[in-house]
């Protein structure tokens, strides 16, 4: 497959995304994406052709919700500074080793969780941090109720369960990385409880109202894991349908032609070469009639698979420009490098020996290819007037009798409108 525009649902095989798994896989990304849809995904998991690319989006698109928790995380511990006396009326005996729970370990934490914010914001580091900052509040809750109950104070122990249920929520963190984390604080936090801390009336209350929180947590972290995955299952899916030419799975023209500006904007920004290549599969028309759409259908998807093949490197465009008629982009090849790939790949349609016995040209399907290459000193050039250099070639080689290659190159030694070379 081809990459496709520049954003989160590009899946090019070149990104850092992550998501190159669609990429690199022959079967269409459309195909894939429907597959698991149809298949579902209880255990919040998807194929291996797409789990990497739904991993690396969770972690992208979750920067905001994880900053937030982190927020919240911090703005709890310095806020509880202050109303434990005024509203829980903590005895003075507990304001010291109170205080040094509070701000010799979880604030710390949270100080580090706000710089991975800031400088790893989409990294594992990011998700290993908000793990041990849920650790050190639970545990800095848990130190404080146990220190706190010598003394007849009660720290609420469901504060421990908002906090699961904040990290489950906010997190976005794989749900089946956050169950063991949170398994063991809920296990600590019921030891805790009734070995470490005075018994009160309703001590037995509390832990059995932070155990159903620890549940709700669970509920409400698989639930919304299943709706992002659902939601980006979908959305993928429309992209791409949206921008991939549904019978070859190539580039449509909508998208095709914008990537082709993208392509050319780099090309001059970096002043390289590039060259435009307008391919069309020779008698195609006579090819339907003789045998049927539905071959025809097939033969275009085993010339739309050579063209992508001849279409790898992370800067190459193809896509399908309508019916019969392809396009391709090579960025970064001199003049005679990119005639040598034309060569090559009218080449490999032939060499696939697709049966075409009203061709005039032969009796396999044949391609006719016009080049259009541009230097960098010339990569200024408007794409329209390339496209109309590379169409004009295209003419001149079906002119000449079709499978073959014309060229013409925008440089220094040689202007478009000159006697094309065969």
């Amino acid at each position: 497959m081809t990459s496709l525009a520049k954003d989160y649902y590009k899946l090019n095989a070149g990104s850092d995304l992550s998501a190159g798994a669609i990429e690199r896989n022959d079967t269409p990304p459309t195909r894939l994406l429907q597959r698991q849809i149809d298949r579902g995904f209880r255990s919040l998991r998807f194929m291996p052709e797409l789990e990497p690319a739904f991993r690396a989006y969770l972690r992208v698109s979750g920067q905001f919700s994880r900053a937030s928790l982190v927020a919240f995380a911090l703005l709890g511990v310095l806020t509880s500074a202050f109303i434990d006396v005024a509203w829980l009326n903590l005895p003075p005996d507990l304001w010291l080793p109170t205080r040094l729970i509070q701000f010799g370990a979880m604030v710390p934490m949270g100080l580090v969780c706000i710089f991975l914010c800031l400088r790893q914001p989409a990294t594992r580091a990011m998700d290993v941090g908000v793990l041990l900052l849920f650790v050190t509040v639970s545990a800095g809750l848990l130190a404080q109720r146990v220190v706190d109950s010598k003394l007849g104070f009660e720290l609420p122990l469901e504060l421990v369960g908002v906090s699961a249920i904040a990290m489950l929520c906010l997190s976005r963190i794989p749900f089946w990385a956050q169950v063991p984390v949170l398994l063991g604080v809920g296990l600590v936090t019921a030891w805790v409880e009734l070995t470490a801390v005075a018994l009160m009336s309703a001590s037995h209350y509390d832990l059995f109202a932070t155990g159903l929180l620890f549940l709700a947590a669970l509920v409400a972290g698989y639930a919304s894991e299943h709706t992002i995955r659902w939601t980006w299952l979908n959305a993928t899916l429309l992209h791409y349908v949206s921008r991939l030419d549904r019978l070859t799975g190539l580039l449509n023209r909508h998208a095709l032609e914008d990537v082709l500006e993208d392509g050319q904007a780099h090309a001059r920004r970096e002043q390289i070469d590039y060259a435009l290549v307008i391919l069309d599969v020779d008698a195609f028309g006579a090819y339907n009639n003789h045998y049927g759409h539905q071959r025809g259908d097939r033969a275009l998807q085993r010339v739309a698979d050579v063209l992508a093949d001849h279409a790898r490197r992370p800067m190459d465009v193809c896509g399908r420009y309508g019916g019969e008629e392809f396009v391709l982009l090579w960025m970064g090849c001199d003049a005679e490098s990119a005639r040598a790939m034309a060569n090559a790949l009218c080449a490999a349609i032939e060499k696939e020996r697709i049966e075409h016995h009203r061709s005039p040209t032969a009796d396999h399907i044949t391609a006719s290819v016009g080049l259009c290459h541009v230097s960098a000193a010339h990569a200024h050039t408007p794409l329209e007037l390339v496209l109309r250099e590379a169409d004009r070639m295209l003419y001149t080689a079906k002119s000449a009798g079709r499978n073959r290659m014309c060229h013409t190159c925008y440089d220094d030694n040689s202007r478009p409108f000159q006697p094309p070379q065969a």
